[in-house]
């Protein structure tokens, strides 16, 4: 009799659980998923159609698990046990200070990192880039070139403690002034633990505010960089060497500091635009990536503060710069920012940078990015 009062009360309040869900989702259903950052799920009415083709089943299956009581707590538990229980096991290997290869990734401490590169095999490359720019800095000898390479995991073993110095060679061919180029070096894990992300392949908060304090002088701007007005972190999230590895279970906070940008215009492949990503986000807003909080890839985007003394910048790059774009536009009258790789496909027409810099009174470039950009075909520019 006993065991039937038990089992009664475990059935009556499994049932009560379910009710609840289901009276919320369908009379309260929340909008935020707070713990995975995004919209909750929640159900529609049902249709003849959907019913018979089963979204309409598999949208209250998805609501229900985002608003069933407690489904939250639940989940974040759950999944923070089994990260644990996997960490507990890989144990051995985070504290080896040796690489554990995992698919296209390897695990260095509790980091996802890619492979070092090889200066031999990139040698060839770095040198076919270097005639190419310098072709471009004698054809416009008018113009103010300035170069930034990015240094990150693939230019270190940290086994090893050994460095591909790819930036060297790369900078000793170029026919430019030393101070118009700049290392963003990272010698050791140290440096790279702080300045990058643990699970994508991005630098994280601290590492784009480093650099965009190194560009400022390297630009010849004497302004003072813009402070952080408050720091504050989003969420978790999984970063894209976690994401596109199936290693969800790695994840992060996305920790962001917010400033106080100067009023200016924004134009997004060539439309206007009301901002540049979403950097006023707050907590449960995005489903957060580098990408959506900074702003994603694009062909053109141009920043207008309004200010005719300050000159024009064309700030030419791929994914790192998305994040100290809306800073560096801080402090100029235009800014222009191209990805080589989608110009075409959102303007129409391939990138002429000759008649870019005429058209648009261009007095300073800016070419950044890590050694990828600097050997992938898709950013050579026109001789």
């Amino acid at each position: 009799m006993w065991k039937k009062g038990i089992n009664f009360v475990f059935v009556g309040l499994i049932l009560c659980g379910l009710l609840l869900g289901l009276a919320r989702t369908v009379f309260f259903p929340k909008k935020i998923n707070y713990y995975e950052n995004r919209y909750a799920n929640r159900a529609a009415l049902p249709t003849p159609g959907t019913y018979a083709d089963g979204t309409f089943q598999d949208q209250l299956e998805a609501a229900l698990g985002d608003q069933t009581p407690f489904a939250e707590r639940f989940k974040a538990r759950y999944n923070d046990l089994s990260s644990k229980l996997t960490k507990a096991l890989l144990k051995p290997v985070l504290e080896s200070g040796r690489y554990y290869r995992i698919g296209d990734v390897q695990l260095f401490s509790d980091y996802l990192t890619y492979h070092t590169r090889d200066l031999q095999v990139l040698r060839p490359t770095l040198e076919e880039r270097a005639a190419n720019y310098n072709a471009i800095f004698a054809a416009h000898p008018d113009i103010e070139f300035f170069v930034c390479y990015i240094e990150k995991d693939t230019d270190i073993n940290f086994e090893t403690g050994e460095r591909v110095y790819a930036d060297d060679l790369l900078f000793s061919m170029l026919n430019l002034p030393e101070n118009r180029m700049l290392k963003y070096e990272i010698p050791d894990f140290a440096a790279f633990s702080e300045y990058f992300y643990r699970t994508d392949h991005h630098w994280n908060y601290l590492g784009s505010y480093r650099a965009y304090r190194e560009l400022l002088p390297l630009l010849g701007c004497t302004d003072t960089p813009l402070e952080p007005t408050a720091t504050e972190t989003l969420g978790e999230f999984s970063g894209s060497k976690a994401a596109g590895t199936g290693l969800d279970i790695f994840s992060e906070p996305f920790t962001v500091y917010r400033f106080a940008y100067p009023e200016m215009t924004v134009t997004r492949n060539g439309e206007p635009a009301g901002d540049y990503g979403r950097q006023d986000a707050v907590p449960g807003e995005l489903a957060l990536s580098y990408g959506a909080f900074y702003g994603g890839d694009d062909g053109e985007i141009i920043f207008d503060t309004g200010r005719t003394d300050r000159g024009n910048l064309l700030v030419i790059g791929e994914s790192y710069d998305n994040a100290i774009l809306k800073l560096l536009a801080s402090h100029f009258g235009r800014t222009y920012s191209v990805d080589l790789r989608y110009y075409r496909n959102y303007m129409g027409s391939d990138f002429s940078l000759s008649d870019y810099l005429r058209r648009n009174n261009i007095t300073k470039v800016l070419l950044i990015g890590n050694v990828d950009y600097y050997i992938s075909p898709d950013f050579a520019l026109e001789n």
